[in-house]
């Protein structure tokens, strides 16, 4: 069954080539798309089924026709039967998922376990009630089943990426950034996954993390490709380029954010070293005193205010 995705091959080293912007780092339950749920299909009793009527008109000359019509019919009864069943089946699975998600997003999670498990008793394998029971447990702190539950995703449908990147943001958060790393890398190689900026964007800041400097620039110009208008790859971009020395670049990459993007703490902070740099106090004074005014409780806040006390005579 063709399920919209499409592998591209080599992208281990991203050259030459996750709760909607949020990076590896933030909620999984932002990643999850969330229709409205059907409730009338779950507690119907479902149509019955159609009878079939056979007509036997000359029943003494055509009981060989007669005998294969109703076979016939018996047959088409039968496969309708069976092809409805799994349709209502098929309904019942997917509200029971969107009603746990939408109770899980609502902070009721026993109404929502209570749902992803009639949805895992209808099928055992589906990887999105499976991706549903996940996350309740990560919220619930229970890791152990957490991750039982992430392992049956990969496993039941490799090409969920959705269940994917939640495991990564999951490993991230137990700290095992090479495991997410992985998971990120497959999960990027998803074409038509809706939210693929998001991905290389986590994929950048984990190789950032495990000293992967190339991989990291590389994944943050791929989400510039894909969508020049998204801020956040320009600030990392240009911690990077800064930590390297190349100022001009970093400076740019600076720029590019601000045009897109309301100040924050670390870029703030960024613009304060870079202006001081490139020998501007009045930058210096006015990054200062907007990180300091903006974002006074920040850990860049206080970073510039040691940083102004070493530099004090």
């Amino acid at each position: 069954m063709f399920n919209g995705r499409k592998k591209v091959n080599g992208l281990k080293s991203l050259t030459g080539k996750g709760w909607a912007k949020t990076s590896v780092f933030g909620t999984g339950l932002a990643n999850l798309s969330l229709a409205k749920p059907n409730v009338g299909a779950i507690y119907s009793t479902g149509s019955l089924l159609r009878s079939m009527i056979i007509v036997v008109t000359t029943l003494a000359v055509l009981t060989g026709c007669t005998t294969t019509t109703t076979s016939t019919s018996r047959t088409l009864t039968s496969s309708n039967s069976s092809s409805s069943q799994k349709d209502r089946s098929q309904a019942a699975l997917e509200d029971y998922i969107q009603l746990g998600v939408a109770y899980l997003q609502q902070g009721n999670r026993e109404q929502a376990q209570g749902n992803f498990k009639r949805a895992l008793d209808i099928d055992g394998r589906s990887a999105a009630a499976h991706n549903g029971m996940a996350l309740l447990y990560q919220l619930n702190r229970e890791f152990e089943l957490a991750e039982k539950h992430y392992k049956n995703v990969i496993n039941y449908d490799p090409d969920f990426t959705r269940g994917r990147n939640n495991y990564a943001v999951f490993l991230v958060r137990q700290n095992r950034l090479d495991d997410a790393y992985q998971q990120l890398l497959i999960a990027a190689e998803d074409l038509y996954y809706p939210r693929r900026t998001q991905i290389f964007l986590s994929l950048g800041e984990v190789a950032s993390a495990l000293g992967k400097k190339s991989e990291a620039l590389a994944a943050w110009e791929r989400v510039i490709g894909l969508n020049p208008k998204i801020a956040m790859p320009y600030l990392s971009l240009s911690e990077e380029y800064f930590k390297e020395g190349d100022y001009p670049k970093a400076k740019t990459y600076l720029d590019q954010f601000e045009r897109l993007a309301k100040p924050s703490a670390r870029s703030l902070w960024l613009a304060v070293r870079l202006e001081d740099t490139f020998g501007n106090e009045d930058g210096v004074s006015s990054k200062g005193l907007a990180l300091k005014n903006l974002f006074p409780y920040s850990e860049q806040a206080l970073a510039y205010k040691d940083w102004l006390q070493q530099k004090s005579p």
